[in-house]
């Protein structure tokens, strides 16, 4: 039996349709900010009710309907009862499918015992909103290449196979560019089984084989790094290759071709459009870890107040490492810092951060006292 299913994951996304505030104050608060923006945000709302208005009739339990109907719903002038009604019902169902994900994973989790190390390790981090990027059938296997870029694993490319193919399930074909919503992995009688909830198109798919494996692959950790600064297209491949470890093992993986590569070989790589797209290692390099670097006490406050976003993000990261020897200078910044919003859910997180630490003098949290939690 699955605990995956389109149906649950259908039943989840329709008591989610219309979110609300979810107090007064709440309230309060968007509603200047929709002032100072210009927005008008009751407008907006009413806008968004009425696109769901049809969902909402057939599946939001009868207490809540006449809201619908007249259109205040998502408005604050929801009676305080009706709000907390409904948030409460919201709740109760999230909490179900919440349940549904937890029994999923625990399916998965003992399947994965019984497989060999590098599947569980792929395991070891979500596949959500990975893509399929290739497809290959031979015999009675089936070969899936997913791309992770985008998604929450390190691992950027990661190749499935099934092996002895059971039986196939499904209410749409595999296609490249699906993407991963929900998954579960059990444990048969005949071997495994895969179930996997799609997106583009929606679709559940289900697969059962007698055995499966896994081999990943990583990016450089210069190729994220060239990415997030928006130089990866005016870069050579020349210099890209320079910047790589030569000491890695390589791969040249595209939909068609797999082979080891030499950094040296460019008329290899040249046969390919945009190579370093498909060059991979089987190291993990952490893009970010020049961000870990500290920054020298002395500099700490202009560094933090500078315009360059790196040695902000450096600065942050050494004052949240060590906020009782930098308390002095932490407050000295926030109370400097001019909320955008840019970087208002940077200090979202640190002053919520500080806060707890107990560092904050009384300025600082009357300034921001909307942000935290507490």
């Amino acid at each position: 039996m699955w605990n995956i299913t389109k149906e649950a994951k259908e039943r989840f996304e329709k008591c989610t349709l219309l979110p609300i505030r979810e107090s007064a104050e709440e309230w309060e608060r968007a509603l200047e900010d929709a002032k100072e923006e210009g927005e008008d945000l009751l407008a907006d709302l009413k806008e968004e009710l009425e696109e769901a208005r049809e969902e909402l009739l057939q599946n939001l339990p009868s207490q809540f309907i006449s809201y619908v109907e007249d259109g205040t719903l998502n408005q604050p002038t929801l009676p305080k009862q009706v709000r907390e009604n409904y948030l409460h019902w919201v709740g109760e169902e999230t909490k179900k499918f919440e349940r549904v994900l937890d029994a999923a994973a625990e399916q998965t989790q003992h399947a994965l015992t019984n497989l060999e190390t590098s599947v569980q390790e792929v395991f070891e981090e979500s596949l959500h909103d990975a893509t399929i990027q290739c497809l290959k059938r031979k015999d009675n296997s089936l070969q899936i290449d997913i791309n992770t870029d985008g998604g929450f694993s390190s691992k950027a490319l990661i190749q499935f196979t099934f092996e002895d193919i059971i039986k196939e399930e499904f209410d749409e074909p595999l296609q490249v560019d699906q993407w991963f919503i929900y998954y579960e992995l059990q444990k048969v009688r005949e071997g495994f089984a895969f179930r996997v909830l799609f997106e583009c198109p929606k679709a559940e798919w289900t697969i059962v084989a007698k055995n499966i494996k896994a081999e990943y692959f990583y990016r450089p950790a210069t190729y994220q790094k060239l990415k997030d600064e928006n130089k990866l297209e005016e870069t050579t491949l020349e210099e890209y290759l320079k910047t790589l470890n030569p000491d890695f093992d390589y791969w040249l993986i595209t939909p068609d071709v797999k082979l080891p590569i030499q950094l040296n070989d460019i008329k290899q790589l040249n046969r390919e459009s945009n190579p370093f797209h498909f060059i991979y290692t089987n190291v993990y390099e952490d893009p970010y870890a020049y961000l870990a670097e500290p920054i020298a006490k002395e500099d700490l406050e202009a560094t933090a107040l500078s315009s360059e976003l790196e040695l902000q993000v450096r600065a942050w990261n050494t004052m949240y490492e060590n906020p009782i020897e930098h308390a002095d200078i932490i407050n000295r910044v926030l109370s400097k810092i001019v909320k955008t919003e840019q970087n208002e859910m940077l200090l979202y997180v640190y002053v919520n951060h500080f806060y707890k630490e107990g560092i904050l003098i009384e300025a600082v949290i009357e300034k921001y006292q909307d942000d935290l939690n507490c």
